[in-house]
């Protein structure tokens, strides 16, 4: 057995591509929905029309489509930025599910919020859905719509909308309804994908100004931002001492679905916070309602004080809280986004999900770059030749985040509390 290994995590190259197949064995059942649905969407490609970019004067209003998942909405905010800059006049909105809402009221750059209420909630969403969706985007008489998203439904809803330019993600041809289709590329990173159908629907768009360098951001606001200095003075964080580390030993929950999988053993994280005491440092602990039990385990486990900020904090008074640590450790959940859209250097652990496509995003040249790291074995099922994209409990057993020692997470986060920029190598393996 291969020992895990840390990677630097950077931006993927411009046309994120990599050597690397993708995967994971499929259920049958999930396999034959997957090749007949995608059947249909390159049959119905024949039918509509694709077309180029639009001219920037056509465009006065658009749209980026995100419905699901809270982390992705924070992967989305480089692709949304490039947006606002290509279209600086534009009112631009961003659609999401109620789901993921509190991310997306820490985006920086739109105009309005839509809320496209059960489209975007994980395990709900449907073609019953769709009907509503399409008439909120109607409603909005947008020219452009991004879609940043690989379902077929969210696609149609913008060509059901009647929105004349549409780019979005072609992945297994589910795209069809888009005019401009960016093809999903294997181990692309999810920011550098969406970032990729950014740069397609404005390709007219651009002069000579520079772009700025590709980066997450959030906003927690005021109202957040005091709320957090509140919970940090009354847990003691704020008396002189060690630099905080903020531990979210939890993570993978969605309506009706906890991904177990995407979890460290509690213990583990035990043993790295009872470390990091030990060497002077002093520990928080957050998580929302769905966290408590493994929170209680971390604290059970460690035997040494730590802080508790778990339970009551909203998504944007997390975003702040973990903004004023010296370091942030946690599963691919995210809590990790957040700690990277707030500059506090992050190393996160991953199994059965793959830190080429949901790592800390740091691309060359960023501002966060050399603050990010992602632990993975070389055994992990993510990491395999053989994987492909499919149920997160495809592996066998799929426990392949045991596999990462509590050695190898202090090591890592003992790196960058010490260096205060990047001196990890980066090793793809």
């Amino acid at each position: 057995m291969a020992a895990p290994f840390t990677v630097h995590v950077r931006g993927s190259a411009p046309n994120c591509r990599a050597n690397i197949v993708n995967g994971s064995p499929r259920r049958s059942g999930a396999a034959w929905r997957t090749k007949l649905i995608s059947a249909g969407s390159r049959l119905a490609a024949t039918v509509v029309p694709g077309h180029g970019a639009p001219p920037a004067s056509a465009i006065r209003r658009l749209v980026v489509i995100k419905p699901a998942s809270l982390g992705d909405v924070i992967l989305a905010t480089p692709a949304i930025s490039l947006l606002r800059v290509a279209f600086p006049t534009a009112h631009l909105s961003l659609a999401v599910g109620q789901w993921s809402l509190p991310a997306a009221r820490g985006v920086l750059g739109i105009d309005r919020l839509v809320d496209l209420g059960n489209f975007g909630t994980p395990g709900r969403f449907g073609v019953r859905d769709l009907p509503e969706a399409a008439r909120i985007l109607r409603d909005g008489s947008y020219d452009l719509a991004v879609v940043l998203d690989r379902s077929p439904l969210v696609a149609v809803a913008a060509l059901i909308a009647a929105v004349p330019w549409r780019a979005g993600i072609d992945s297994a041809g589910r795209g069809f309804a888009h005019g401009m289709r960016v093809p999903w590329v294997r181990r692309c990173h999810e920011a550098d994908l969406y970032l990729r159908v950014a740069s397609e629907a404005t390709a007219t768009a651009w002069n000579t100004d520079p772009i700025p360098p590709p980066k997450l951001a959030f906003d927690p606001g005021p109202v957040a931002a005091a709320q957090a200095d509140l919970l940090w003075e009354a847990a003691g964080l704020g008396e002189p001492g060690g630099p905080v580390v903020v531990i979210h030993p939890g993570g993978g929950a969605n309506p009706g679905m906890t991904l177990n999988a995407k979890r460290w053993p509690a213990e583990r994280f035990g043993d790295v916070a009872r470390s990091l005491v030990y060497s002077g440092y002093r520990v928080a602990l957050v998580g929302d309602r769905t966290d408590a039990v493994v929170v209680d385990a971390v604290r059970e486990s460690a035997s040494v004080p730590l802080a508790d900020l778990s339970g009551g904090p909203d998504l944007a008074t997390l975003a702040a809280i973990i903004g004023r640590a010296g370091a942030y450790l946690g599963n691919d959940s995210v809590p990790l986004h957040l700690a990277v859209a707030m500059g506090t250097p992050a190393v996160a652990l991953y199994g059965p999900t793959d830190p080429r496509a949901f790592g800390p995003y740091a691309p060359p040249g960023g501002p966060y770059f050399g603050r990010g790291v992602a632990i993975v074995s070389p055994d992990a099922c993510s990491q395999k030749r053989s994987f492909r994209p499919g149920p997160i409990e495809a592996c066998a057993g799929c426990r392949c985040i045991d596999l990462i020692a509590p050695s190898d997470a202090l090591r890592a986060v003992m790196g960058l509390l010490e260096a205060g920029r990047d001196r990890l190598e980066y090793s793809p393996r």
